[in-house]
């Protein structure tokens, strides 16, 4: 079987240039843990995912804590916690108002398959790789994308849910 039989052909992009807050929006309204990301022109530029989202929110905040435990030596505990407290809303606004290619991996590899490549490379790259989904790429574009859920659905031998 083919990727062309298996993918989803209603892809939701996001575009690179977009505020992470509506990107994430789109993706939770659409019901989707991950998008393919695309420029103006509508090239795969990479994939954002709700990981790499709160993997930066992290990022942020354990910085800051590394800073905040230094000076905890000093502080009460009340103004600790609400400090931590600080740090999350300002690692939350901050994140959510940078662009999107912001809180993509800096050393994400663009994966993609064709739509005439075969479901068993499909598979071996979403192993190989560790991804729950590969865009499908034609001339350039984005025609569809294909996700770990898709595999299990055809495995069962029932048709994707849609």
């Amino acid at each position: 079987m083919s990727v062309k039989n298996a993918m989803t052909r209603d892809v939701i992009s996001v575009k690179s240039n977009m505020k992470v807050r509506d990107a994430w929006l789109v993706m939770m309204e659409s019901d989707i843990s991950g998008a393919p990301v695309v420029d103006d022109t509508g090239l795969l530029v990479g994939v954002l995912s709700n990981t790499d989202i709160f993997q930066t929110i992290l990022d942020r905040v354990v910085k800051a804590r590394s800073l905040r435990e230094a000076m905890a030596q000093i502080s009460d505990p009340e103004a600790v916690e609400k400090e931590e407290i600080r740090e999350l809303i300002l690692a939350i606004r901050a994140v959510i108002d940078s662009p999107v290619t912001s809180v993509m991996p800096k050393d994400q590899k663009i994966l993609c398959l064709s739509p005439e490549d075969s479901l068993d490379r499909a598979i071996k790259m979403l192993a190989e790789h560790n991804v729950n989904r590969l865009p499908v790429v034609k001339e350039n574009k984005v025609v569809g994308i294909i996700t770990r859920q898709d595999i299990v659905w055809i495995a069962a031998g029932r048709p994707r849910q849609a």
